[in-house]
């Protein structure tokens, strides 16, 4: 009963016409402001199709948005996370294209490096499958850090939490990790 009077009443609210107020000067849009709302409005929605691990996805829509073929930046996306780059002395390119990418949606990504403790020089990282990749045979190894997320081949687009991403990279005398202002 009470739900029905609070619907009455909430629809007639609703029906009661509203005055229309003039649009001030200071209210209008100028060309320069729809474009710089636009270009948010499309990197919103770029990083929502990266939150999901979409990059196919988000050119895409940044091709379809703007009428223009995806930028160099976002093509290269694409590519750091493939099978491919998942090879011992990659890691450095593929996170300078993670941090350029992240850094062209407003983001603000860090670079942290990985360091096999006691000279070692081998590094594997656990992939989903059960198998280990072999990551460096330096001792060094770069990812990209954005928010909370790690960034690089071995993640895919979606990215790990640090401390999953630390269960899976291995050496045998362990890893020490620091963010670092160059891969």
């Amino acid at each position: 009963m009470l739900r029905a009077l609070l619907l009455g009443l909430l629809l007639a609210v609703g029906a009661v016409p509203r005055p229309v107020w003039a649009t001030s000067p200071s209210s209008v849009v100028s060309p320069v402001q729809a474009s710089l709302l636009a270009a948010d409005s499309i990197r919103f929605k770029l990083l929502a199709y990266l939150a999901r691990g979409d990059i196919v996805g988000a050119i895409a829509l940044y091709e379809a948005e703007t009428g223009q073929p995806a930028p160099a930046w976002l093509m290269d996306l694409q590519g750091a996370y493939s099978v491919a780059n998942q090879a011992a002395g990659k890691c450095q390119q593929v996170a300078r294209i993670i941090y350029t990418a992240f850094s062209k949606l407003g983001q603000t990504p860090q670079y942290i490096a990985f360091k096999a403790n006691q000279r070692e020089q081998y590094m594997v990282f656990e992939l989903a499958n059960g198998k280990d990749a072999p990551v460096t045979r330096s001792g060094y190894h770069v990812a990209v850090k954005v928010g909370d997320v790690i960034h690089d081949a071995y993640t895919g687009p979606l990215g790990m939490t640090l401390s999953d991403y630390l269960s899976r990279l291995h050496a045998r005398q362990g890893v020490a990790w620091e963010m670092v202002s160059t891969p």
